[in-house]
């Protein structure tokens, strides 16, 4: 019965929500140029080591000829050490069926590939244009001639259900969403699992003493019978 109810508490996380995610590297610092657009991507909600999370709506829509994978939205990874490895996910709730796409871009990747570059100016200026919903997410600004090592992060939001509400089906609700950039220590470990890892191992430990000690423990009443016998 026990052991039931504690694999009913482990599947909860998987029932309740979804996660999606991208691996990558952090690339080496380049000198923020004014040939890239500042003023576009300083707009972005910024995601960094030390404020790793937010949580957020994403528009999302139906796969189409002009949005292929969905409705594409844009944040920027800044302060990354170069050549660590990183995680991003995205964690949303079950009862909003939903497909992400994830992608990490350097800037000249970016601003050299027109089709990307054009997608980020327009989301940039919806960004801007809806400033007075994110003031807070929003005021930091990446200085010209700074040394940084900054990466662009690209989420594509698709819906996917279907529904006999035609309502529904044309206006598609925002997706809440929580959004976590994730170091790995030594590039093996995600920082999440640090405090999970070490209390399993702290476990471990302390089940093979206690199981040692039982293990003795019955060996010795066991033997007692047995003395007892050719006294």
């Amino acid at each position: 019965m026990i052991a039931s109810c504690l694999w009913i508490l482990f599947l909860i996380p998987y029932v309740w929500g979804n996660t999606e995610k991208t691996i990558f590297l952090g690339p080496s610092s380049i000198k923020i140029e004014s040939t890239y657009p500042t003023l576009e991507y300083s707009r972005l909600i910024p995601l960094n080591p030390d404020n790793f999370a937010i949580r957020t709506h994403l528009k999302a829509e139906f796969p189409s000829d002009e949005a292929r994978h969905g409705k594409p939205s844009w944040f920027v990874l800044r302060n990354l050490n170069e050549g660590q490895r990183y995680e991003v996910r995205v964690c949303w709730a079950a009862t909003q069926p939903t497909e992400f796409t994830l992608e990490a871009y350097d800037l000249q990747t970016v601003f050299r590939t027109p089709e990307l570059a054009s997608e980020l100016s327009a989301f940039a200026a919806t960004r801007q244009a809806n400033m007075e919903h994110n003031v807070a997410l929003s005021s930091q600004r990446l200085e010209l001639g700074v040394k940084e090592s900054i990466l662009l992060l690209r989420i594509v939001v698709a819906a996917d259900f279907y529904t006999t509400n035609h309502t529904l089906m044309k206006n598609i609700p925002p997706v809440f969403v929580d959004i976590i950039l994730d170091p790995f220590i030594l590039n093996v470990l995600p920082r999440s699992l640090l405090y999970t890892v070490t209390y399993i191992i702290l476990v471990t430990i302390v089940s093979w003493f206690t199981g040692k000690w039982i293990s003795s423990w019955v060996c010795l009443i066991a033997a007692e019978p047995t003395k007892q016998k050719y006294q």
